[in-house]
């Protein structure tokens, strides 16, 4: 789309997205959340007016979700402002949609805490942090501060070329092979929480600490982190009685979202990542943490190559290209869609990782942000995920759990501790 093009009234779903509606449930409501706790009480005025102003700039974010006879498709809605909404209850909660226009963002304030809420139809962490970076730095502006135009999109720029294009089909390659297929993964044994089902910790902790500690063994800070999720699940099935082993599958994998924008170029807003999957399997014996790090390390190194990518965007577009499937109508393949989520989707991972990564601003708008975090989509069938994200020298982590038992959190939390790494508890 030219740049001072107008946004298409509607657009079809990108390859990523075409598999949440069917798998969409009040448990499973696939939307992420970023927030932002500022350093003045928020006012609800001005961030109305920034969030106008956001929204005039990416009328995208403002589309709704339309159900049709063959496939779900997102259409513009008639007054395209997202609305701001008071920030109680219980977060993440699904969108609701049909024939009404509720846009697949929604802005959440309370006190000294800005939120924006995002289906992941719509988007994903790399193109929602782009209209919250627009947003945080629009109301800054109305509150009298002096932003530099550096490090975002100006609410008054024109869409850029590229922003609403579905990344995944411009990189499939029909000649490519599939990935092999993966065995289904272990999951924590704890039994589902009661209503409200979802808790949420946050913990704060030095990023050049947890930094220096990933450096020190040859690895990256994602790789670090995703070796202690996996060290701590390890704990988890290692403390169960030797039946119960029997029943649970040995293989614990997590799935690591990798920003695709990094490897193929794109400014698609849209969704465009794909995951890498490190693995141990108890069969082989215990690991200690080197072993894992090793593990993790190789295995993510190889995994992110550009070529392997490209075998997993072939095996997802290659699907909705079928006539057979494009002909089967939407009551059946929702249904279809939903068992594939489930037994090719959540049934293979242990949990999700996702790292937002490191967050600059110009001095200004960054004077005003205490930190940020990151809130993954409600786990369901995972149980438990992990979202992480840096700000200046703050990182957090948050945890989504959906059980009874805080048992992963506190061996997460201990085990960085023993590292030598500072942990705070954040307030929720």
């Amino acid at each position: 789309m030219p740049a001072g093009a107008l946004e298409p009234r509607w657009l079809p779903l990108d390859n990523a997205a075409k598999i949440f509606p069917s798998g969409t449930r009040k448990t499973r409501s696939l939307v992420f959340r970023i927030s932002a706790d500022i350093k003045r009480r928020v006012n609800y005025d001005i961030l109305a007016e920034a969030a106008r102003l956001t929204s005039k700039r990416y009328p995208y974010f403002t589309m709704h979700l339309r159900r049709g006879f063959f496939w779900y498709w997102l259409e513009e809605v008639t007054d395209g402002t997202i609305q701001i909404l008071p920030d109680e209850g219980e977060p993440c909660k699904e969108f609701k949609f049909g024939w009404t226009q509720n846009p697949l963002c929604r802005v959440l304030a309370k006190e000294f805490r800005i939120s924006a809420e995002f289906y992941h139809v719509i988007t994903d962490g790399t193109g929602a942090m782009e209209f919250f970076k627009t947003l945080l730095a629009a109301y800054a502006e109305l509150c009298g501060l002096k932003i530099p135009d550096s490090g975002f999109n100006h609410y008054a720029s024109e869409p850029a070329e590229g922003e609403t294009t579905d990344a995944y089909n411009t990189y499939f390659d029909p000649k490519l092979p599939a990935p092999p297929k993966l065995s289904k993964a272990f999951h924590v044994p704890f039994p589902f929480a009661s209503n409200p089902r979802l808790s949420i910790l946050s913990i704060e902790t030095d990023a050049g600490q947890v930094k220096d500690k990933a450096r020190g063994r040859g690895v990256t800070l994602t790789e670090y982190l995703a070796s202690v999720y996996l060290l701590v699940l390890q704990q988890l099935f290692d403390t169960m009685p030797p039946l119960r082993k029997l029943r649970r599958r040995p293989v614990i994998r997590v799935q690591v979202p990798v920003n695709l924008r990094s490897l193929f170029p794109s400014k698609t807003l849209r969704n465009f990542a794909l995951f890498v999957t490190p693995e141990i399997d108890m069969r082989l014996g215990h690991y200690t943490f080197e072993q894992i790090l090793h593990t993790v390390h190789h295995f993510m190194q190889h995994q992110t190559d550009p070529k392997l990518m490209q075998k997993i965007i072939y095996r997802n577009v290659r699907n909705e290209k079928s006539i057979f499937i494009r002909m089967i109508p939407l009551v059946l393949k929702d249904r279809v869609l939903n068992y594939y989520f489930k037994r090719s989707g959540m049934s293979l991972y242990s949990g999700l990782l996702t790292n937002l990564g490191r967050l600059d601003f110009a001095d200004e708008l960054g004077e005003m942000i205490e930190r940020f975090r990151m809130l993954p989509p409600p786990p369901d069938d995972t149980k438990i995920s992990l979202a992480v994200v840096t700000f200046r020298s703050r990182l957090v982590i948050t945890f989504a759990n959906s059980t009874k038992s805080f048992n992963l959190e506190r061996d997460f939390i201990q085990f960085l501790q023993s590292e030598g790494i500072s942990v705070k508890l954040l307030n929720p």
